[in-house]
């Protein structure tokens, strides 16, 4: 079986160099990245949700989720070296993540790939959602953790930095990433983060859960349907429910921020 790689290169490093892709969103399907890997053997795979500032396309209503389109005007600015794309497009994405498969494949783009990650049993601990260290750099681990597995020594170095959380956060990782440096070190993760490393993306139940004592600060991306749920959870748990779009503005920065330092506040008796 040929090895699952990823690649970490910056977009304008791999077009520079005329490097081919295998390009992917979402958490699909181990056997379809398998597949991917095996049909195009030496390949590395992009993930294609994160933002590299490529020129959007104008394909894209302007309301509309910044997570989908990086992925179409990441595809877009690939398309020559993309060899295949294996796209998430059942309940552990969205609905947009199909629609936008599809529209891709319309497009043009070679060897479009369907999956739907059905997995509902858990493959792996929560290992880096509640160990302490950086929020933006667990949530980025995790993420490739998709195409390359935690390693022995990062999950020995997770166990040992378990912490007791100072707050939560919970959501997929977000554009802008940088809201996630908001955060203290000992942040717990939940929702589709959590599920995503638990190997169980579409796992509802799981990602609805968190606990009643830890003050989270619930995330959904501008014009994501997650938006229903975190807000739901963000009354039910008492927590602040926060949405970006384009940027972090200094209105979003200062939400979060007072929430972080007056929950800091109530737990040192601080008045």
């Amino acid at each position: 079986m040929s090895e699952i790689k990823l690649t970490t290169e910056h977009l304008d490093e791999i077009l520079a160099s005329k490097k081919k892709v295998i390009g992917f969103y979402g958490a699909p399907p181990v056997e379809a990245l398998n597949e991917a890997a095996k049909k195009y053997p030496g390949v590395p795979f992009f993930d294609l949700d994160v933002y590299f500032n490529a020129p959007q396309t104008k394909i894209l209503p302007d309301a509309f989720c910044h997570i989908i389109r990086n992925i179409v005007d990441n595809s877009f600015l690939l398309r020559s070296q993309m060899v295949s794309l294996v796209a998430a497009t059942g309940e552990e994405k969205c609905d947009s993540g199909r629609y936008a498969a599809s529209l891709l494949k319309n497009a043009g783009l070679k060897d479009v790939v369907f999956t739907v990650n059905h997995n509902k049993t858990v493959l792996n601990n929560p290992f880096l959602c509640v160990a302490k260290g950086s929020l933006k750099k667990r949530s980025i681990r995790i993420m490739e953790s998709i195409i390359e597995p935690l390693t022995p020594e990062e999950i020995e170095a997770a166990k040992k930095n378990v912490c007791t959380p100072v707050a939560g956060f919970w959501g997929t990782p977000p554009h802008p990433i940088e809201v996630l440096d908001l955060f203290p070190d000992e942040t717990h993760i939940y929702g589709w983060t959590r599920c995503v490393e638990m190997g169980v993306p579409a796992d509802l139940q799981l990602e609805k859960t968190v606990p009643d004592n830890i003050p989270t600060i619930f995330f959904a991306q501008g014009f994501c349907a997650k938006s229903l749920i975190a807000r739901e959870l963000a009354a039910k748990h008492r927590g602040m429910y926060v949405d970006t779009h384009e940027g972090l503005n200094a209105a979003i920065r200062a939400k979060i921020e007072a929430f972080l330092r007056l929950s800091r506040n109530d737990r040192e008796g601080i008045i």
